[in-house]
């Protein structure tokens, strides 16, 4: 049995070692144990609050196999991205030039440093071993929050977002970084996604120009990586866009990957997820997959199983099933059909 589950403080050394084989691409999830045990702490901290609105809260949420304890995967969820220190983006925007005299009309495609994102709740630290990606486990640990998000609402804002990575090769080359933050940092692409990671972000406030960037005049190399994704987080942008996030009017400022938006009221995972009460037994099952997940939050539990034949207020879940997921008959869990995969 494969399940979801917010991180525990004995899971620090497997994360550590999850963090350091996601690399320099997933800067939200450091290889660096400091940050690591303090996203532990402020995760079991928020899931045992009692909260009203987003403020400064995490969750972290690991992959693990129950039958060996190893740890396969983790993502999270900051509660408001710019709670504590601005989150910046650049924001794709058209700026007109013209000319009534000399009869010309421009329209200038430019990149505008903007904190406009950061009243939104963050899906981020996605990372899933290689060798599950062609399962329906990467749509656990990635929808499964929003199924989480779905069932406290109260904890999250209406508006959500996720930073895509953009194009870097392994050598930690990017071309939008060195044709345009390299001019301002001084410092190599790996080194600043580590601080990025790592540290406040008054350094970007004190060193990223606040003018606008006119497209035009940037290297063609950089303009062709613009809101591209990352050959390695293809998959997550897939699962993200199928849910109904988009990627229209920001990019990262680092490497101009795209960042998504959405309102959580627009997604399929919100709109299409169901409550129901929990009977046990061994019912008749369709060939469809669904994430199943508890109504808790320091005992959050989510799988993936088939879905029953008869859909209605109740949901006839297997015992080992009842069991992975922590609940009783008459408890309240919530569903998502998966689309086909």
């Amino acid at each position: 049995m494969i399940i979801m589950r917010p991180a525990a403080m004995a899971d620090l050394a497997q994360i550590e070692r999850l963090a350091e084989a996601s690399g320099p691409m997933v800067c939200t999830l450091p290889a660096h144990r400091r940050n690591l045990l303090d996203k532990v702490e402020q995760s079991l901290s928020a899931l045992q609050s009692d909260v009203m609105m987003p403020a400064e809260e995490s969750y972290f949420f690991v992959l693990e196999e129950t039958a060996t304890g190893q740890l396969l995967g983790t993502s999270a969820i900051v509660a408001q991205a710019g709670y504590l220190d601005p989150f910046y983006a650049y924001r794709n925007d058209v700026i007109v030039h013209s000319s009534r005299a000399l009869k010309v009309h421009n329209r200038v495609h430019a990149l505008t440093l903007t904190h406009a994102l950061s009243d939104h709740s963050q899906l981020c630290s996605f990372f899933i071993t290689p060798a599950l990606r062609n399962t329906h486990l990467p749509q656990l640990l990635s929808l499964g929050r929003l199924l989480f998000i779905a069932q406290h609402p109260e904890r999250f804002s209406q508006a959500l977002l996720a930073v895509l990575p953009g194009i870097a090769d392994k050598a930690g080359h990017s071309p939008f970084w060195e044709h345009v933050g390299r001019k301002f940092f001084g410092i190599d692409y790996n080194q600043v996604e580590y601080y990025n990671g790592t540290r406040n972000k008054t350094f970007i406030a004190e060193l990223m120009p606040h003018h606008p960037l006119y497209v035009s005049l940037l290297n063609e190399e950089a303009q062709a990586v613009m809101g591209l994704v990352h050959p390695d987080a293809e998959l997550q942008f897939e699962i993200l866009s199928g849910d109904g996030f988009e990627a229209d009017n920001f990019v990262e400022i680092f490497d101009a990957g795209p960042i998504v938006t959405a309102r959580r009221n627009t997604l399929y995972s919100w709109q299409q997820s169901k409550v129901a009460t929990v009977e046990i037994g061994m019912p008749e099952m369709t060939d469809q997959l669904g994430l199943v997940i508890n109504d808790q939050l320091i005992g959050f539990r989510a799988i993936v199983t088939h879905i029953p034949a008869m859909n209605s207020s109740s949901f006839c879940l297997k015992p080992e099933h009842a069991e992975a997921l922590k609940v009783d008959a008459g408890s309240r869990i919530r569903w998502l059909p998966l689309p086909e995969h």
